[in-house]
């Protein structure tokens, strides 16, 4: 076993970094989606109000 205190998790950090990673790529990924969708819906409405 290895050393510490009990009940410690030792040498979990690639686990924390790759579990943070992956939540900024999908938070990065809704943002830009959303950012798209914001400027679709703002074309279509400026090209309803023009005719």
């Amino acid at each position: 076993m290895a050393e510490g205190p009990a009940g410690v998790i030792i040498g979990g950090w690639p686990y924390v970094i790759t579990a943070y990673s992956i939540t900024a790529v999908a938070l990065a990924l809704n943002i830009a989606r959303l950012a798209a969708r914001e400027r679709k819906a703002d074309k279509n409405k400026e090209s309803d109000s023009n005719g």
